[in-house]
């Protein structure tokens, strides 16, 4: 255990220094070194209090006349002049307490006073704290320039999502590879049963979308964004995907590792961005059914939708 320091850093001195209670004590010694180192005090006269110095005057004034003999009229008189003193130094005592008392007084209030709020200044200083909440009030609304359309004018574009032939989103342990890409004007297309219907009846103005395969191969997905009118909507549309409503996302088929994309079960992701609805719909290239979310389809779901599309989409949000 750590040893911390004495009381104030200071050890106590006790080494050579006997008690009285040990045995063998000398109480003479004691009191004889008490006696003779005790210090000894001397007091001019100014710093005596007024009744030391009034009984060694009286006491020195009655030996006087003693030894004089002096008569009783000179011992009245005497008398009456040590009295006259002392009324004085009396008076001068009371008015002197008096001044002292003064002061403290005067003392207590200017503490009293400096202590008080000046009432106009906790006014200026309530109107000052009042003055951000008012001045908040009237600044502008932080408006997300991708929170809606109207704000985010430019429609999207193939090349804006799919400009190559392959792309790697950021974290995905390879490239995507892009078979087919497109994109529709009419977003009903890009749906199946009830879900094509809400698309046809949202204001969805564009679906662009492509068929991908996975850097293993194993699977292929088409993923596409949908242009709604705002962020509002477009998290309608994923509550209702969410409800469970008849239908879906439709693929992309194509020649090669996609071509069977669609025809057995697959899986569905999507997520929102501003007024953007992503989506991808994934599918085993060798024809198979997806039976559960493995950590694959889980990994094709977050390259597409939350990286690659974010990404992509992003700069419409930073340079407005």
């Amino acid at each position: 255990m750590a040893h911390g320091p004495s009381p104030f850093g200071v050890p106590q001195q006790t080494q050579g220094r006997r008690e009285p209670t040990d045995p063998g004590y000398d109480w003479a010694e004691y009191d004889e070194r008490a006696q003779s180192g005790a210090p000894t005090v001397r007091l001019s006269p100014e710093e005596l209090p007024p009744s030391v110095i009034d009984r060694g005057a009286e006491e020195d004034m009655e030996a006087h006349l003693e030894h004089i003999h002096a008569s009783r009229p000179l011992r009245r008189a005497a008398q009456r002049a040590r009295r006259r003193t002392r009324w004085w130094l009396v008076a001068l005592a009371v008015v002197s307490a008096l001044a002292v008392a003064a002061a403290c007084a005067a003392g207590a209030f200017i503490v009293l006073r400096e202590g008080e709020s000046d009432p106009s200044a906790q006014q200026t200083g309530d109107a000052q704290a009042s003055s951000p909440v008012e001045s908040g009030s009237d600044a502008p609304e932080v408006v997300d320039p991708i929170a809606a359309r109207e704000t985010d004018a430019a429609p999207i574009t193939v090349e804006e999502l799919f400009a190559a032939a392959s792309f790697t989103p950021a974290g995905a342990a390879g490239a995507y590879e892009v078979l087919e890409a497109e994109e529709l004007t009419d977003c009903a297309a890009a749906g199946l049963d009830e879900l094509a219907e809400l698309l046809g009846d949202a204001d969805c103005t564009q679906t662009v979308r492509a068929t991908v395969v996975n850097p293993d191969g194993e699977y292929a997905a088409t993923a596409g964004v949908l242009n709604l009118a705002d962020a509002e909507e477009a998290e309608a549309l994923r509550e209702a995907i969410d409800a469970g409503l008849e239908g879906g996302f439709a693929a992309l088929r194509t020649d090669g590792a996609a071509e069977e994309l669609g025809r057995a079960a697959t899986m569905v992701g999507y997520n929102t961005y501003g007024h953007y609805l992503m989506y991808v719909v994934i599918g085993r290239t060798d024809g198979e059914a997806i039976e559960s979310a493995d950590d694959p389809v889980r990994t094709i779901v977050g390259d597409l939708v939350d990286v690659w599309f974010v990404d992509q989409l992003k700069p419409r949000r930073d340079v407005q």
